[in-house]
């Protein structure tokens, strides 16, 4: 067999495969049709056109079964939707509505596919009727609203009671919003927010103080008012804070400074490029050793000693950022 052959005969076709076959046969329960790869297919007679002959090209979706005689079982009426449905895909985002059909029911909630996609209805997101209704809901048409999007994972989470909420909108990155603790770790926390969005909080943006652990911060099942920090693309991934709903006290003592201003503070750290002190307020500043010292290329550790008590004039100040840059006198008195 020639290597030709050999690859033709291996064709694979998987399951949303939108392909063109050659009407080969036309039954009375069913059309047949030839893939190429030496391959056969079947779909429903009933779904051909009269205008449709034997010989004519044809498009197909693969479903992904197989007959008892080893054909792949098609589906022509189902193109045209398919087609619809993938460029819905498209646009798919978190606030997009969906229908799809629940398979499956677990303790949680009901589970079904859309366009390949897993998609999941937990109860909590289930309008009251569908939550009592809920056994009934399996295999039949479900309307919802997307509230969790993943493009790589391929999966979907939706909610029925936010379909006619029309104030339902996609968190803004600085929004402040209304959400509740459903899971609580000692360094995050899951959140599921007002619009129904996830959020996760992480422990270093619940509070300015160290705390080693948020159970010592917030409760379980509680609602906090939360600041949106950061989402991704789809609104898959989306963090919050806490601590940004408040001033940052260390804000507070960089107001109290200004550039001019004579510090003291004790040397905690020597660097190639200058040393960091530790201001008596306890701020850090930084003094650049090119800019405290008369000689070149002269190393800090001549300038500066660890732990060492010095005094300096603030040459830059920046409060957004925490920076201080500090003159000390050891160059003053050089001059």
């Amino acid at each position: 067999m020639r290597m030709k052959d050999f690859d033709i005969h291996m064709t694979q076709y998987n399951r949303g495969d939108i392909i063109t076959g050659t009407i080969v046969m036309i039954g009375s329960k069913e059309v047949v049709v030839a893939l190429g790869g030496l391959k056969e297919g079947v779909f429903p007679r009933e779904e051909l056109d009269s205008a449709f002959k034997i010989g004519d090209a044809i498009l197909v979706l693969v479903t992904g079964e197989i007959d008892d005689k080893g054909c792949l079982v098609l589906t022509h009426s189902g193109v045209n939707k398919f087609l619809e449905e993938k460029e819905k895909l498209k646009s798919l985002k978190v606030g997009s509505e969906l229908k799809f059909t629940p398979n499956a029911i677990n303790n949680s909630g009901l589970t079904g596919e859309y366009m390949g996609y897993r998609v999941f209805l937990p109860f909590s997101q289930c309008t009251n009727t569908d939550f009592v209704n809920r056994n009934s809901l399996v295999n039949r048409e479900i309307s919802a609203i997307v509230i969790e999007l993943d493009n790589i994972k391929k999966s979907i989470v939706c909610s029925s009671k936010l379909l006619n909420n029309t104030s339902f909108q996609p968190v803004e990155i600085g929004e402040v919003i209304m959400g509740t603790v459903v899971r609580l770790e000692d360094k995050y926390a899951i959140v599921i927010l007002k619009n129904g969005d996830k959020a996760k909080l992480s422990i270093s943006d619940a509070s300015y103080e160290r705390i080693n652990s948020l159970k010592d911060l917030i409760n379980l099942n509680e609602e906090y008012e939360f600041k949106v920090l950061d989402t991704n693309a789809d609104f898959s991934r989306i963090s919050v804070g806490l601590k940004q709903l408040k001033e940052n006290p260390i804000d507070a003592k960089y107001d109290e400074l200004k550039v001019g201003d004579t510090v003291e503070g004790v040397v905690s750290k020597i660097t190639q490029a200058g040393a960091v002190i530790t201001l008596d307020n306890g701020l850090n500043a930084f003094a650049v050793t090119k800019e405290n010292s008369d000689r070149a290329n002269v190393a800090t550790h001549y300038l500066y000693k660890l732990n060492s008590r010095i005094k300096g004039e603030i040459s830059y100040i920046n409060k957004s950022t925490h920076k201080i840059n500090l003159i000390t006198h050891k160059k003053q008195d050089n001059r």
